[in-house]
């Protein structure tokens, strides 16, 4: 099971990459179209389609690899008794936050699909389309949350760390070095 939730958070942030591929591909086409006066209708609109996108299929694969902003400066010079609790709490509020709001936008897509909505731009879009990967976004991130609850409170799993974090909480650095000014003096 931890194999396939893996594959899917990081497929997610595979597509989540490939929508920033295509947003390069959309402004370089419209750079290369101004060369020869040639207009790309509708540039901007796909390139904020794919941006929330991006933004949305790119939640879960950042939140398991620790990449999310967490301000932790508080509760990381706490016991870590008081932490574990304090991230509990922050887990299951997340998991129930984000079960709702995903819940909101499948039902956003559903109405903009029933409703037949149409972008605005030059090319009109179905609003349902364009929603879709949020709401796709949404439904992996939600199992992501909820994987790491669960697996914080039955398997006593922290929350995992940046890069940056760990080397923050590793060994001190030895920042005495000489200065090569100082030797020549």
């Amino acid at each position: 099971m931890r194999t396939l939730l893996d594959k899917l958070y990081f497929v997610s942030g595979a597509l989540s990459g490939l929508c920033i591929v295509a947003i390069c591909a959309v402004i370089l086409a419209r750079v290369i179209g101004r060369w020869f006066s040639i207009e790309i209708p509708s540039s901007d609109d796909f390139a904020g389609f794919l941006l929330a996108a991006a933004s949305f299929l790119g939640l879960a694969y950042t939140f398991r690899r620790g990449d999310h902003i967490r301000v932790n400066l508080f509760i990381s010079k706490l016991p870590i008794s008081i932490n574990r609790w304090i991230e509990r709490f922050i887990l299951i509020l997340g998991s129930v936050l984000i079960i709702y709001l995903t819940w909101q936008l499948a039902l956003l897509v559903l109405e903009s699909h029933e409703y037949n909505d149409l972008s605005s731009g030059y090319i009109p879009v179905p609003l349902w389309i364009v929603q879709l990967p949020l709401a796709l976004g949404m439904v992996t991130f939600s199992i992501a949350i909820i994987d790491q609850t669960l697996c914080h409170l039955f398997l006593g799993q922290m929350l995992p760390k940046s890069e940056e974090e760990a080397l923050a909480e590793s060994e001190q650095i030895d920042v005495t070095t000489t200065d090569s000014l100082d030797t020549e003096r």
